[in-house]
């Protein structure tokens, strides 16, 4: 098993000296954008949010977030889930405000996951390269590709959270990585998760969250 120590401020878009004043993104970071899932002839899917919650991604289940109430601290919407990309490192992370961020990571069973607030120096054996985000792919290019590459994976997987879900859900994300079993699943039942494309949409609404539950 791959194990990896990271600190959280190495790959991260958007790191902030002060609650208040964020530094300038990298240059080869992505704008950020929403995740939307596609995948026809399941309405469950087709053109759903995908929302972080509980540090993972989710279809059915919506964004959760906090924001503390200091004084002189303005807190973003806080109802959508939003990434950033650096294509150049491979890193992904949320559009937080909160100082050190909140990296994008996969676990060996697959598990597409972000970090806790206020991790740094903190250790994961999750990998968090291996991302990528290709602008105007979709839809007349309004929309583009978010990937990951890693782990040997092939795409991304939505699974029922448990093994008596419905057909309509919810459904946590899965890379469907070499090697993905039955047991790295909620529901115990690698068959009944279904592939999705994962596209983005521009958000342009500044900061997304002060930081994702």
């Amino acid at each position: 098993m791959l194990t990896i120590i990271f600190t959280v401020t190495a790959l991260l878009p958007i790191v902030l000296t002060s609650p208040l004043q964020p530094q300038a993104r990298q240059s080869t970071a992505s704008n950020p954008f929403t995740l939307i899932a596609i995948h026809s002839g399941n309405p469950s899917l087709q053109y759903q949010s995908i929302n972080a919650a509980n540090d993972s991604f989710y279809i059915g289940i919506p964004t959760s977030t906090y924001c503390p109430t200091f004084e002189g601290i303005e807190c973003p919407p806080g109802n959508v889930t939003a990434l950033i990309v650096d294509n150049e490192s491979g890193g992904a992370a949320l559009d937080v405000e909160v100082p050190g961020g909140q990296l994008l990571y996969v676990l060996p069973t697959g598990a597409l996951s972000y970090t806790p607030a206020h991790s740094e120096g903190s250790s994961s054996n999750g990998t968090t390269t291996g991302f990528s985000f290709t602008n105007g792919t979709a839809a007349g290019g309004t929309l583009g590709e978010f990937s990951f590459s890693g782990l040997g994976s092939a795409g991304f997987l939505a699974c029922p959270i448990a093994a008596n879900a419905t057909a309509y859900g919810p459904y946590q994300i899965f890379a469907a990585v070499l090697g993905i079993t039955d047991a790295d699943v909620p529901s115990g039942n690698l068959s009944s998760c279904q592939g999705i494309d994962t596209l983005g949409a521009a958000f342009d609404g500044g900061l997304a969250a002060w930081e994702y539950e």
